[in-house]
C-alpha cells in the first residue's frame, strides 16, 4: 500500500526550491513506494531517496536539463524516471548559455539648473581637490603601534576639547566624592583649533606577519586616507621592523599625489626620531 508523505509532525518531507525546478530535495529519508505531494500532484517514488538528495519530478531523457534554483545545473546522461534519484551516475554538470542583456533605454542627464552657480563651504587643497571637512589623521603602519595610538587618542582628545566622554567622567568624579548634582556644570569645552574638525586615530591588525602583497595593500589603503581631500595631514607611527615599511607608504602616496602636496609626518619607534617629509 503506497504511503503519501506530505509532512511528518509539521515538517516537509521534500521541497521544490524554485517553482521552475524539475527536481525536489528530500528533507528526510524517503522509502521506495512513497507518494510525494508535488503541489497537488502525487508522485510515487520507484526507489528510496536519501535525505538531502534530489529526485526527478518527471521523466528525463538523455540530454534533458536538470533545473534547480530556477536555473540549469545539470544534464541527464541516462534516462531518468519520474521519482528516481538524481546522481552523478545519471547526470553531468551543465549550465545554460547566457547572452549579455542589451541596455534598455537611454540615459538622460538630470536637470541641474537649480544648482548652477551654487557653492558650499569647503577646504581648498593644494592639488585642486576640495574637502568638506578638515581633519588630522594619526595612523599606525603596524598593529604593534595600536597601543600607542590608543594612548594618544585619550590624551589628545581631552587636550583639544574633543573628549566624547567628558560629561561621563565628570559624573564619575561626582559619584566618587559624593557630590553628584551639587557641583556646578562645567562649561562646554572650546575647540582649541576651530578650523580643525578633529583628530582621527585609526587602528588595524595588519602591517606585519602577512605577505608582501598584504603590506602593499595596507600602504595603498593608508595612502588613500592621507590623500583624501577631507584630510589636512597625517602622523604615521612605525615600529621600524615591520613588513609595511615607510618607503612603501611614501611610494603609495606619491602615486596618488604626484605633485607632492600631501602633508604627513612619519615617526619610527625603533629609531626614536621623527622623519619629516
Amino acid at each position: 500500500m503506497p504511503r503519501t508523505i506530505a509532512s511528518d509532525h509539521g515538517q516537509l518531507a521534500s521541497l521544490r526550491v524554485h517553482g521552475n525546478d524539475n527536481v525536489r530535495v528530500a528533507l528526510k529519508n524517503l522509502p521506495a513506494g512513497s507518494e510525494i505531494d508535488d503541489d497537488g500532484r502525487l508522485l510515487r517514488l520507484p526507489e528510496p531517496i536519501r535525505q538531502k538528495h534530489k529526485f526527478a519530478l518527471n521523466d528525463l531523457a538523455v540530454g534533458d536539463t536538470v533545473i534547480m534554483y530556477g536555473v540549469t545545473v545539470g544534464r541527464a546522461t541516462r534516462s531518468i524516471a519520474a521519482g528516481a534519484a538524481i546522481t552523478t551516475a545519471n547526470t553531468e554538470h551543465s549550465t545554460a548559455t547566457t547572452e549579455p542583456q542589451a541596455r534598455r533605454g537611454e540615459w538622460r542627464a538630470p536637470d541641474v539648473t537649480a544648482f548652477q552657480g551654487a557653492s558650499f563651504a569647503g577646504y581648498h587643497r593644494p592639488d585642486g581637490q576640495v574637502g568638506t571637512a578638515n581633519v588630522w589623521l594619526v595612523v599606525p603602519l603596524v598593529f604593534c603601534e595600536n597601543r600607542n595610538i590608543e594612548v594618544l587618542r585619550q590624551c589628545v582628545a581631552d587636550a583639544l576639547g574633543e573628549d566624547p566622554y567628558r560629561d561621563y567622567k565628570r559624573m564619575a568624579r561626582e559619584l566618587l566624592h559624593g557630590a553628584i548634582g551639587t557641583a556646578p556644570a562645567e562649561p562646554a569645552a572650546e575647540r582649541l583649533f576651530p578650523n580643525v574638525d578633529g583628530v582621527r586615530f585609526l587602528t588595524h591588525t595588519l602591517g606585519c606577519g602577512g605577505t608582501d602583497d598584504d603590506a602593499l595593500t595596507l600602504c595603498q589603503l593608508l595612502a588613500g586616507y592621507i590623500c583624501h581631500p577631507n584630510v589636512a595631514g597625517a602622523t604615521v607611527l612605525s615600529l621600524g621592523c615591520q613588513k609595511a615599511q615607510i618607503d612603501m607608504l611614501k611610494t603609495a602616496v606619491a602615486e596618488r599625489d604626484p605633485g607632492g602636496c600631501a602633508r604627513y609626518t612619519t615617526w619610527s619607534s625603533r629609531r626614536a626620531s621623527a622623519n619629516r617629509r
